[in-house]
C-alpha cells in the first residue's frame, strides 16, 4: 500500500514537470525554430528600392514557364497561398509570395503593423500611419516582378494574384508592367481604380468572390467590362473575404492553378 502510495506520487510529479516544461519559453522557442526551418526550404528576401528586405516565398518552375506574383490581402500575410503556392508550382510555373511591408516576415521596428494597431490610439491615427505604411507598397511590389522577371524566359508570361486591397497594386503593375492574367479574389477597389482597370487592355482575369461579400459588385462590375474570353467568374454563396474564400474548398486553389496554366500557355489567343 505504502509502495503504491510512492508511484501515484512519482507519476503525478513527473506529470507535473512535463507541463512545466511544455509551458516553458525554451520548449516553446524549439518549436518555433522547427516551423521556421519547415517554412524556410523555399524562403527568399527580395530587397525594396530602399534597401528594405522584404520576406518571400520563391517556388522554382520549368526552364521555360511563366511565373506568377502573389500579393495577399490587408490584414494577412503571404500565409494566405499555402494552400495555392504550392499548386501552381506543381504545374511547373514559377511563383512568387511575398509579406508586404509591415506584415508577415516583412516587419521591422520602423515597419510594423501590429504595433501600429496596437498603439493608435483613435481610429484617424490608425489609418494615417498605414496610408504612410502603404505608400512604400507600390516599389515593393515592383521590386518583386523585378525578382520573378529575372527568373523566367525574357519572352514568358507573368500574373498577378491579389486578394482584396491589394487588386490596387496589381492594377497599378500592370499600368507601368507588361501583366498577361490576373486572379482577383474579392477586389478592394474604390471608383478611380475600378477605372484604371478598364483603361488597362484586355486582360484574362479569374474573378473570384462570394455573393454577399462587400466586394461583389466590383467583381461583377469589372468581369462585365473586361473583353477577354478568356476571363471567369466564380461565385460562391455566403459573404466569405478574400482569404477564406480562396482556403475554404480544396477545389478552389486547383481551379485556379488550372486556369493559371492553360492561360499563361495559350498564348494571346482570344
Amino acid at each position: 500500500m505504502i509502495q503504491q502510495k510512492i508511484n501515484k506520487r512519482w507519476y503525478s510529479s513527473i506529470l507535473t514537470v512535463f507541463f512545466l516544461v511544455w509551458q516553458s519559453p525554451l520548449y516553446a522557442q524549439t518549436n518555433e525554430v522547427v516551423e521556421e526551418q519547415k517554412e524556410s526550404l523555399n524562403s527568399v528576401k527580395v530587397m525594396g528600392k530602399d534597401g528594405f528586405m522584404l520576406n518571400a516565398q520563391y517556388f522554382a518552375g520549368k526552364t521555360n514557364a511563366a511565373g506568377v506574383l502573389l500579393l495577399h490581402g490587408c490584414d494577412h500575410s503571404l500565409a494566405s497561398y499555402e494552400k495555392l503556392l504550392p499548386l501552381i508550382a506543381a504545374k511547373g510555373l514559377h511563383a512568387l509570395a511575398v509579406d508586404f511591408r509591415g506584415f508577415g516576415g516583412s516587419v521591422s521596428q520602423e515597419f510594423n503593423h501590429l504595433n501600429i494597431k496596437r498603439l493608435s490610439k483613435d481610429l484617424a491615427t490608425y489609418q494615417t500611419e498605414v496610408s504612410a505604411l502603404q505608400a512604400f507598397w507600390r516599389d515593393d511590389v515592383l521590386a518583386a516582378q523585378q525578382f520573378i522577371r529575372e527568373r523566367i524566359e525574357k519572352d514568358q508570361e507573368l500574373a498577378v494574384i491579389s486578394i482584396g486591397c491589394s487588386a490596387a497594386q496589381a492594377i497599378d503593375l500592370a499600368q507601368n508592367s507588361r501583366i498577361n492574367a490576373f486572379v482577383m479574389i474579392a477586389p478592394l477597389l474604390n471608383y478611380m481604380q475600378k477605372e484604371s482597370f478598364k483603361n488597362l487592355i484586355d486582360i484574362p482575369t479569374y474573378f473570384l468572390d462570394s455573393v454577399y461579400h462587400s466586394s461583389y459588385q466590383t467583381s461583377q462590375e469589372l468581369f462585365n467590362w473586361n473583353g477577354d474570353s478568356r476571363s471567369i467568374f466564380q461565385t460562391h454563396k455566403g459573404s466569405r473575404d478574400g482569404h477564406s474564400i480562396l482556403n475554404s474548398k480544396k477545389y478552389t486553389a486547383e481551379h485556379i492553378a488550372i486556369w493559371l496554366d492553360d492561360t499563361l500557355n495559350s498564348g494571346h489567343q482570344n
